[in-house]
């Protein structure tokens, strides 16, 4: 088997995972999933079906974690994986674990209204913005009246 054989079965065994994954899932996820990274879903179904040897481009890797709502055990599976067919590629998911634990996904697909889903966007950001800015500005007080 030569190099390129060995690859394509390496990206086949991860695309395998994750539409695994996505049949468990509600309908409408690869809609959810084309919408998130920007793209098509003829793509989409290219970059999910292990039969293409198209792959998962690692820009997309992490929206899709997270648009599939991946479990600990889902995603430490289809990580390693996707580092499998590509090694080189770690730092996409070490940059994304340092920040994973204060990272919040809302899940507004049920919204199907794009102006709605917007102005929820924007309500959610604006006021988690506004309670982490209180919240730093009550640290650094209480930090100054410590001294």
């Amino acid at each position: 088997m030569n190099d390129t054989q060995v690859q394509a079965e390496l990206i086949a065994a991860y695309k395998e995972l994750l539409r695994g994954f996505l049949e468990k899932r509600p309908s409408g996820l690869r809609k959810r999933i084309s919408d998130a990274i920007g793209t098509n879903r003829s793509f989409v179904s290219q970059i999910t079906n292990p039969k293409y040897t198209v792959p998962i481009p690692s820009s997309y890797v992490q929206q899709i974690i997270e648009v599939c709502h991946l479990s600990p055990a889902e995603r430490t599976q289809f990580t390693a994986a996707y580092l499998e067919a590509h090694p080189g590629q770690t730092g996409v998911f070490e940059s994304h674990q340092a920040v994973d634990s204060e990272l919040l996904t809302i899940d507004l697909a049920k919204v199907k209204d794009r102006s709605q889903r917007d102005l929820i966007k924007q309500t959610l950001k604006f006021t988690a913005e506004t309670l982490i800015a209180l919240a730093v500005r009550e640290s650094e007080e209480t930090s100054e009246e410590d001294h």
